[in-house]
């Protein structure tokens, strides 16, 4: 049986799909997509027209704006209106100036409802439409970030590429089933069922519904190809799509998949509670009451460790460039409690007393705790119980953060767990703000996730919330069979989401699919060294995901590499263009001793020795 339907998961059909409509239902669908080019006078008032439509494909749905919006600039400022949360999630917006073409602006709400805990509810969705004679027929969902909570301008951010919208893309968005406006506090939907339900999934479902509803309306045809780009909390939804609505989306973008939320909050609980742990008293607080734990590591002494790091790691792969490009060497052989600087000896871990060039055996004992991830009292490493209910579900091991070239660095560990000397790690407002309302059950605000004990408490752990739920499965046989792609990317630095669970996810699907070769035919990974979450670092952080995903989707050309950027690198050529390598494959430089960096072409993709095709 279908995954969507053995989870009961409720479908909303289009009306325009053939067999569901005869007779008078027929005619009154004509008489709506009758709007279209042919009966239009101009795209101004057929966009003005859209605000009159009826039997919408999920009841009940209310539009809010129906207006056309003649060509001109967007400041940056105006897209991020209303999504703070997503900036404090780290996901990637346009700084610079947008123009974008004139175009129909579409907003409404469906569901929209007192919930039970007397708040307003309901999913507030934007869609735009490019004119007729501007429609290149695609449609792309653009991803949510962060827990929402605001409604995101519909322009099309694809990560790096300039806004679909300006490209011809008609797109969609959806602010994730609440508004923060509302509530007394951005967690406190998580108490509120149905709320949680539509954050998890059901925003998704129904906005991707009335958006395509919608473009028939306008064009008076379907999209040709649909699209779905995120990272973070839109990276999940990808996933979502993936395993549960396979029929919605051509190809799928998932960056930094945050896939088992709950999991991530458990790796963030046990990391900053070992850094609380050193942290020499007495420990200051901010007025919200949670504490500044910069003490604990100093910026001098991450720099001590950055650099013992990379001493240790950046040759590996065979060319010092301050980028770590064999990871899996570098875990392996990289041990800082024993590490020794090769230029005069000087150990890592102090021998003695604390000094400025060496770390205390805490501080050394806090990082490798972080590195390997939770485990009990008896050395044994911990499971998400919400990641281990699904059918087919993947590994639900909490990971660690493996080493990588922008480890402790300000887009790596530090903002996340350590935090600045005056600010809070910001994993207090991500997912340890969220365990006292998502993950603890029944919830417990009053809960202080850093007390959690690893020994006592996984009973308490939520093991049904569909926001874990709907995005652990291994089974995407029937995305697969419809001939869809997904294209995952993620920054191997990356502080959140630990890159090691995205891997471990890529290779149990590998395995699933009799080995990478077969996997490699519908689904792809992209690994991003010394790049944070979602972007930031000394990597190559610019890049187009869509444009090789529309080509693999529309002409079966499966990509190779995706040819990426960066202008932050630490060391010259502070300019940078390197390849990015389909997992397991990784980038080497391949030009001459002493050669310009800065070219892609001084780099291909290779297999490490000792990969295994069925993993």
């Amino acid at each position: 049986m279908n995954r969507r339907h053995s989870r009961n998961v409720r479908r909303y059909p289009i009306p325009a799909l053939a067999g569901l409509l005869t007779g008078a239902c027929l005619t009154s669908f004509a008489a709506q997509v009758s709007l279209s080019a042919n009966a239009q006078p101009d795209p101004v008032t057929a966009c003005t027209n859209l605000a009159a439509l009826a039997s919408f494909p999920v009841t009940s749905t209310r539009i809010t704006l129906a207006r056309f919006n003649q060509p001109g600039a967007l400041s940056a400022t105006s897209i991020l209106k209303g999504i703070y949360h997503m900036l404090k999630d780290g996901d990637k917006f346009p700084t610079n100036t947008l123009w974008l073409p004139g175009h129909c602006q579409v907003q409404g709400i469906i569901n929209e409802r007192t919930g039970t805990d007397g708040f307003q509810y309901g999913d507030m969705f934007e869609v735009r439409l490019p004119t007729p004679a501007d429609w290149n027929g695609r449609f792309m969902f653009q991803g949510g970030g962060g827990t929402e909570g605001g409604l995101p301008g519909a322009t099309g951010n694809a990560g790096t590429l300039s806004p679909t919208l300006a490209h011809g893309w008609a797109v969609a968005s959806q602010d994730g089933g609440h508004e923060n406006s509302h509530l007394p506090y951005p967690n406190a939907f998580y108490l509120e069922p149905q709320a949680v339900i539509d954050h998890a999934y059901r925003s998704m479902d129904v906005t991707t519904q009335t958006a395509k509803f919608l473009i028939e309306a306008y064009y008076g045809q379907k999209p040709k190809h649909s699209y779905f780009v995120g990272c973070s909390t839109g990276g999940r939804q990808g996933m979502v799509f993936s395993q549960n609505f396979p029929d919605y989306y051509d190809g799928i973008i998932a960056g930094d998949p945050v896939f088992d939320l709950e999991a991530v909050s458990l790796g963030e609980a046990w990391s900053v509670a070992h850094i609380k742990a050193i942290t020499p008293p007495p420990i200051r607080k901010q007025l919200n009451g949670h504490p500044i734990l910069y003490a604990a590591f100093p910026e001098p002494d991450q720099n001590l460790f950055q650099s013992a790091l990379l001493a240790a790691c950046d040759h590996l792969d065979g060319v010092v460039d301050g980028v770590i490009d064999n990871p899996s060497a570098c875990q392996a052989t990289f041990d800082p409690a024993t590490f020794v600087f090769p230029s005069g000896g000087q150990p890592l871990q102090c021998v003695g007393a604390k000094a400025a060039t060496c770390l205390s055996p805490a501080q050394i004992d806090a990082i490798k705790k972080i590195n390997e991830g939770p485990r009990n009292s008896l050395g044994q490493t911990v499971k998400s119980p919400a990641g281990g209910v699904v059918k087919d579900h993947a590994d639900n091991t909490v990971r660690g953060y493996a080493y990588d070239g922008g480890y402790m660095t300000p887009i790596g560990i530090p903002p996340r767990k350590i935090g600045t000397p005056t600010s809070t790690p910001g994993d207090f407002f991500l997912g340890l703000g969220q365990f006292p309302y998502g993950w603890i059950s029944p919830p417990d605000p009053s809960f202080d996730p850093l007390s959690f004990n690893f020994d006592t408490d996984i009973p308490r752990l939520n093991s049904q919330s569909p926001i874990v739920t709907y995005s652990t499965s291994l089974d995407l046989a029937e995305f697969k069979q419809r001939n869809g792609k997904i294209i995952w990317y993620h920054g191997l630095s990356d502080p959140g989401p630990s890159a090691t669970s995205t891997i471990e996810y890529y290779k149990e699907m590998a395995a699933r699919n009799d080995g990478f070769e077969n996997t490699m035919k519908f689904a792809r990974l992209f690994l991003v060294p010394n790049m944070g979450h979602c972007g930031g670092g000394a990597a190559t952080d610019l890049f187009d995901p869509l444009t090789p995903l529309v080509d693999w989707v529309e002409h079966s050309i499966a990509p190779d590499t995706i040819l990426a950027s960066g202008t932050n690198f630490t060391s010259t050529p502070t300019t940078r263009s390197r390849p990015l390598c389909p997992y397991p494959q990784e980038v080497r430089y391949i030009g001459p001793k002493g050669g310009d960096l800065s070219v892609a072409t001084n780099y291909r993709c290779v297999v490490p020795h000792g990969t295994d095709d069925k993993k």
